[in-house]
């Protein structure tokens, strides 16, 4: 017969072996003999933990503290069942124990603290590694880290004191500084000239050849959005080492911001031959595909790089984008809902206590549904609250302060709020609190009711045109422009960091292929084209703005502005959301990778009716959307 310790042994190559039920049976028995058995007690906890029976796992290993509390090994192992049941707090407190007892379980600290830091729980991350650089005093790492962590959770002085310590750690160690100086980037976001330049340039200067410094001085000007020297930094580095994967990943990113996406694109295959395992360059490849118009290879890659890292947010968007932009939209609404695990959509999760309304019935009570992401996407989206009336569902929209007025004109159904950090009290209350209102039975984001609300296969559906202007301001503006004249309003031009490059029109050339004997061009641009439209003037182009008119401020003087013009020409940017929502005339000049929501190959959207698509044949090519605008603009002119 074995003996105690020989029946463990065995136990224990079963468990290694995954043969559970059969090391179960051993441990169990094990146990019968000697109830208090610590090891037994906490091998058969992992045990049950592995099997998915993380309570009972948890409770063992506990009764194997209680019966030794000096093995590491016990503590750290309760740790990893309390994280996997989401307890992250108590997590925590095992693994302090057990790199008390162990100071080379800082290591697993550490790694505890970059989950909860990339999971958003600050405080606890600082609070890991706070113990970790306790125990490891000299350790450069643990400080760098803290001292990031200790930013995120809002204690900045704290983080410069880590910040000095690790820095007087390693004056000369080229490495680093490199890393210091990266965590410093990480951490602030600085300029050029602040700490974390003057930390990467003393690196530099130590260590020249070293292709990871040239790699964070790239980082360091991509972020202070100075592209050409960051392109510079990236392409010294690889002249250090043309083998450096993210390297070629980082200069690709540049280069899409500089629209150069040919060269991007190579770049970033490059990048993903010599490392096909790293799930960032999948994703940012993939990005780069769809914005070249190649949604079938994006979302390849977005597949690819969810294969490697199933929870990369950015990746998961990516795959949205791209099946909807595919036309595949019962998959992308239902992939759409993964926004909330990047920016911006991740700041304003959770504003709201109210339960996610996923379309049941709300026996009487009032629906919330708050608007998201840009000016043009409320528009959008807002299309389908008279679905939501129609159906008879009491409506609650909170939105952009300057969509306001138009939108309480437009929807005299819908009970609309200006929305508000934090958001009106009167929308986070959960219970009824007013006896003469409905409470908010439930809420949901404006982007998730198209697919709730879409057609068969998810088609999306809309009530557009659905706004309706102040008909004095109409009347106004409409007599403002000389009469017998054709009125087309332009807009060319967009400030969005990411396509504004590849939308953006120069108004000069925009005015001369519209110009023609009876048009006037009236402008619907926000910002001060003064110059411009002066210097067009005195070329004899019929062109001007509206009196009174801020098109950036005032959003209802702006729909009323294009509500009074017989024909909209417009880039990709708010102005096609309000003529398409008002039933304007409109032709959206949109580029050769145009956003999900214009689809891709069709000339019409199932979002606004009286929208025609114009799209680029070729890349920074606008012959023909200015073609068929121009001959959109004639038949209104002949008729």
């Amino acid at each position: 017969m074995a003996t105690i310790q020989e029946a463990l042994l065995i136990a224990f190559d079963l468990h290694q072996d995954r043969r559970f039920d059969e090391a179960d049976a051993i441990y169990r028995q094990i146990l019968d003999a000697v109830p208090g058995h610590v090891m037994a007690l906490h091998l058969r906890g992992i045990l049950l933990g592995q099997s998915g029976r993380l309570e009972e796992g948890c409770d063992l290993i506990r009764q194997a503290i209680a019966g030794d509390g000096t093995q590491p090994d016990f503590h750290n192992n309760l740790a990893g069942l309390l994280e996997a049941l989401g307890r992250s707090g108590e997590a925590l407190e095992s693994m302090v124990r057990a790199a008390v007892l162990d100071p080379d379980r800082a290591v697993q600290l550490n790694d505890f603290a970059m989950r909860s830091l990339n999971a958003g729980r600050t405080g606890e991350a600082a609070q890991a590694l706070r113990v970790a650089a306790g125990l490891h005093p000299l350790s450069i790492e643990l400080r760098c880290n803290l001292a990031v962590a200790l930013a995120a959770d809002g204690q900045f002085a704290a983080a410069a004191t880590e910040r000095r310590i690790a820095l007087l750690l390693a004056p000369d160690a080229a490495e680093m500084l490199r890393l210091l100086g990266e965590y410093l980037l990480q951490a602030d976001g600085q300029a050029p000239d602040g700490e974390a330049a003057s930390t990467l340039r003393r690196a530099l200067i130590l260590d020249p050849l070293h292709h990871g410094i040239w790699n964070g001085v790239g980082r360091l000007h991509m972020e202070a959005g100075r592209l050409t020297e960051a392109c510079r930094a990236y392409e010294s580095g690889l002249a250090v080492d043309p083998s450096a994967a993210e390297l070629w990943n980082n200069r690709s990113n540049v280069l899409k911001g500089r629209d150069d996406l040919e060269t991007a694109l190579a770049g970033q295959r490059r990048a993903a031959a010599l490392q096909p395992d790293e799930a960032g360059i999948h994703n940012n490849l993939g990005d780069a595909l769809l914005l070249a118009g190649q949604p079938e290879d994006a979302l390849a890659h977005a597949q690819a790089a969810l294969a490697l890292a199933p929870q990369l947010g950015d990746a998961r968007l990516l795959r949205a984008a791209a099946l909807l932009t595919l036309g595949r939209f019962e998959q992308g609404w239902a992939a759409w809902e993964d926004r909330w695990t990047v920016p911006p959509w991740l700041l304003a999760a959770g504003r709201f206590p109210q339960p996610a309304w996923t379309g049941q019935p709300l026996g009487g009570n009032r629906l919330l549904i708050w608007g998201e992401q840009g000016i043009g996407d409320e528009i959008q989206f807002a299309s389908l609250l008279p679905l939501l009336v129609q159906a008879g569902v009491s409506c609650v929209l909170e939105c952009e302060p300057r969509l306001v007025p138009l939108f309480a004109r437009s929807l005299p159904e819908v009970e609309v709020v200006a929305r508000g950090w934090p958001p009106d009290p009167s929308l986070t209350r959960t219970g009824a609190a007013d006896p003469d209102r409905a409470p908010i039975a439930a809420q949901i984001p404006v982007g998730s009711l198209p697919r709730l609300l879409a057609d068969a296969g998810g088609v999306p559906r809309s009530a557009a045109p659905y706004l309706l202007a102040d008909p004095a301001r109409v009347s106004g503006l409409r007599a403002a422009i000389p009469a017998g004249t054709l009125a087309v309003g332009i807009a060319w031009h967009t400030t969005n960091p990411k396509h504004g490059r590849s939308r953006n029109i120069p108004l000069r050339v925009l005015a001369h292929a519209l110009h023609r004997p009876g048009v006037r061009l009236v402008v619907l641009q926000y910002g001060d084209w003064t110059q411009e439209i002066a210097a067009l003037t005195a070329e004899g182009i019929d062109i001007g703005g509206l009196p009174g008119l801020d098109p950036w401020s005032d959003l209802d003087g702006l729909a009323a502005a294009v509500a009074a013009v017989d024909l909209v020409v417009s880039i990709d940017n708010i102005t096609v959301h309000l003529a398409g929502a008002l039933g304007r005339p409109t032709c959206a000049l949109l580029p050769h990778a145009a956003e999900w929501r214009w689809l891709r190959d069709r000339t019409d959207t199932p979002w606004y009716p009286t929208v025609t698509l114009c799209r680029q044949q070729a890349p920074k090519d606008w012959s023909v959307p200015l073609w068929l605008a121009r001959q959109r603009l004639d038949e209104l002119a002949g008729g």
